[in-house]
């Protein structure tokens, strides 16, 4: 139907003369091709064109010397510029504003005309925690970039979180709360997904009134450039959690705690929730829209997740459905045209509670229609599937891809091809309304891409020309070991068995570490693939010739294959310490001990190549957010936190990154703690107490979770392909279990 549909449209464009379409000097898609391709703008053409019923629609052609770019809209324009930079230009553009989009100086032409349509109105990105793991300390310029990506793939539903504060502070000023007490409610700025999603209040709080008002200006740009792109932001609804401090100034209300714990918070931390049935509650509501509504504008999507993996105060089948009409009935009396977003990993992660005639009773008790449902990580469970498909109610299909930022290189390619297509062509999902990417951390790009294409493709994308035309895009044009190593990786390394669920990371970040196994980790070492294969891959990129050198995609990728085999490597690494270890055989051991950490001190320093792998970068950005010292000692320790120790429980070392500066200054010493005290024992000493080694573990990691020197650096330093090419030759001999599998036996 896909491809009929296609050819009806495009015989209808041939038939009526080009110059009958009223050329459309687009304003916004003139400016985002000037920010990705300065000078150039001239060189486009800009068309409106109709779209088939329920569908948008992109085409892009050459005429009299200039690139069309025709679209139903902004979006689909920006859609058809993406294209033509990827396919004709061979450019691919980052997310990353660092990164720098490399043109020719004259801009080839289109060899033929592309047309293409979807029905997947939807496109949802973001996350909550996104804003946690990656966004909290971003400025202007990299907002910009990451907006102009979104439009670039098609997106036109981002989750829209900057600014919340600023407007829950003037609603709770109302209600008799002071600035003091509305601050301290606050968590830390990387921790306010989780006070945004009722999980924690005041954890590094109180926040500072200099972030509020800075979120609040910031927001503004975004929605702005964000609208003229397109884009329908989904802003913010209240779901039902308030401060505690409100039940001393409204003594009346009926607040009770939601159940504690989350995260293995103290009740310190815990959170309250108004009963449903408060006539306060749509009050709340209404006021909280009605002011930003005033401040941010609204494009009628809200985003509401009550009792996100938290247990609600009751769960009668009667009180959830009332809980849904109290949250949806003060959005309509406000908008009434109000959709109310809600995610379904909420009823995915405690499946066993959420039973049918639970989550029927809540998505029941909102008109059809106006509530749409993200199946949040269909990779791993397609929930819609257990669910006669939500009960009817719209959905939209989603990849999540990556927890807490994990730098880890994984991605599911054919199963995300394959599900998706499976979905879009199952006759029964009329209520299948769009596609979503709800990622944790920016990682792994080459996988959101390909899903957001995917949304074009119709039935069959063809995945193994998409990774040929994607290749030559990161390469900057045809380079035969640039696409023979993205064949490589997509067949064999980004393979299905790859779990996107839960911790992924090298033994360098073990929690508590150990010589063989993985005693206490929140971050898992083990990989689905053979590392002979990744191996392969960052041979050929260091075979790429010198165009792709130039090209700040083909970079990356070379840092991150570089990044993941030497990881990888540690394992190795790790069992002949201990095999030296069982065998009594101290000089072995402390050689061994000694080569292992030197391959942690290497891949810290490669890191420092990039700046999206760079403690120091995260920290300068933190830091910019003061107004004077004290506040950039604040915001320094909340950016080391979030990355670290998190909030003291379960959820240690959960962002799970391999950065310069982080592995030599905050892993690799809990390593060497291990290391010492195992050699001391093989020269005579006492056995290991481990409990022990715990406690010093444990003041590591505070230790540097509070420091506040600021002293990481946050530019780039030293040539990231001479540096891989001479690691690749010191490290390529080394006997490797090619499986990488964590090991068994008795050394601990």
């Amino acid at each position: 139907m896909k491809r009929l549909t296609q050819t009806y449209l495009l015989i209808s464009l041939l038939v009526v003369p080009s110059m009958s379409f009223a050329i459309e000097t687009n304003a916004a898609v003139r400016g985002l091709i000037e920010r990705i391709a300065p000078g150039h703008a001239k060189d486009f053409i800009i068309e409106t064109i109709a779209a088939p019923a329920g569908e948008n629609v992109f085409v892009v052609e050459g005429r009299d010397g200039k690139i069309v770019l025709r679209g139903d809209g902004s979006l689909s324009q920006a859609v058809a510029f993406n294209w033509y930079l990827k396919h004709t230009a061979h450019v691919d553009v980052s997310w990353y504003a660092d990164d720098t989009v490399k043109l020719p100086a004259r801009l080839p032409l289109p060899t033929r005309r592309i047309l293409e349509t979807t029905r997947l109105r939807d496109r949802f990105f973001l996350n909550y925690c996104t804003y946690g793991y990656t966004m909290p300390f971003w400025h202007w310029r990299d907002w910009e970039r990451a907006v102009d990506w979104m439009a670039l793939n098609g997106i036109n539903m981002p989750l829209a979180q900057t600014g919340s504060e600023y407007t829950w502070q003037k609603v709770w000023r109302e209600y008799g709360l002071s600035d003091e007490q509305i601050r301290e409610f606050f968590t830390g700025p990387a921790h306010l997904p989780w006070n945004r999603m009722a999980n924690i209040d005041k954890w590094q709080g109180p926040l500072p009134q200099s972030y509020i008002d800075g979120q609040h200006d910031l927001q503004k740009e975004i929605l702005a450039r964000e609208r003229q792109l397109g884009m329908s932001p989904v802003l913010s609804a209240f779901a039902g959690h308030v401060p505690e401090a409100l039940k001393a100034t409204q003594p009346a209300l009926k607040i009770g705690p939601i159940p504690p714990g989350w995260g293995k918070f103290s009740a310190e931390y815990g959170t309250w929730f108004l009963d449903p049935l408060d006539p306060k509650f749509q009050e709340i509501q209404r006021k909280f829209l009605e002011e930003q509504t005033r401040e941010y504008g609204t494009s009628h999507y809200y985003a509401a997740d009550p009792f996100n993996e938290m247990m609600p105060p009751s769960w009668e089948p009667t009180y959830l459905a009332n809980v849904a009409r109290a949250i949806y009935g003060g959005m309509a009396q406000t908008d009434a045209g109000a959709i109310w977003l809600q995610m379904a990993w909420t009823f995915s992660y405690d499946r066993a509670h959420w039973s049918d005639d639970r989550l029927s009773a809540m998505i029941h008790a909102v008109p059809q229609g106006h509530m749409v449902l993200i199946d949040y990580v269909c990779e791993k469970r397609e929930l819609f599937r257990e669910t006669k498909a939500f009960y009817g109610a719209p959905f939209i299909w989603s990849y999540l891809g990556n927890f807490g930022g994990n730098t880890n290189l994984v991605g599911p390619m054919d199963k995300v091809d394959q599900r998706l297509s499976a979905a879009m062509d199952d006759a029964s999902l009329t209520n299948l309304d769009g596609v979503g990417a709800t990622l944790e951390g920016l990682n792994n790009p080459v996988v959101y891409e390909m899903l957001f294409d995917r949304v074009w493709a119709g039935s069959n994308m063809g995945l193994a020309a998409w990774i040929r035309h994607e290749a030559r895009a990161r390469a900057g044009g045809p380079d035969a070991n640039v696409e023979k190593a993205w064949e490589v990786m997509q067949k064999r390394v980004l393979v299905d068995s790859a779990d996107t669920i839960g911790g992924r990371g090298v033994i360098f970040q073990e929690r508590e570490p150990s010589l063989r196994g993985e005693a206490d980790t929140m971050l898992h070492s083990e990989i689905p693939y053979n590392n002979a294969d990744l191996m392969e891959v960052w041979k050929l990129l260091l075979r790429a010739g010198p165009k792709a050198r130039e090209s700040s995609a083909y970079r990356r990728d070379l840092v991150d294959t570089t990044r993941q085999a030497l990881g990888n490597m540690g394992l190795t690494l790790r069992e002949q310490m201990a095999t030296a270890y069982d065998r009594k055989d101290a000089a072995a051991f402390e050689k061994s001990a000694g080569e292992f950490m030197a391959l942690g001190r290497d891949i810290d320093g490669f890191l420092g190549t990039r700046t999206e792998f760079m403690l120091g970068k995260w920290i300068d950005d933190a830091r910019g957010w003061a107004g004077d010292k004290d506040e950039q000692a604040y915001y320094e320790r909340n950016a080391r936190t979030i990355l670290t120790v998190w909030g003291g429980g379960r959820l240690t070392d959960y962002a799970g990154r391999q950065w310069n500066g982080l592995i030599r200054d905050y892993y690799l010493p809990r390593w060497q703690l291990l290391i010492d005290a195992k050699l001391a024992e093989l020269r005579g000493g006492k056995l290991v107490d481990r409990s022990a080694l715990e406690e010093q573990w444990h003041d590591c990691n505070w230790k540097f979770a509070m420091a506040t020197d600021g002293n990481y650096g946050a530019s780039p330093s030293g040539d990231y392909f001479d540096m891989s090419r001479a690691l690749f030759e010191k490290y390529a001999p080394v006997k490797l279990d090619m499986r990488s599998r964590p090991g068994a036996g008795v050394a601990r």
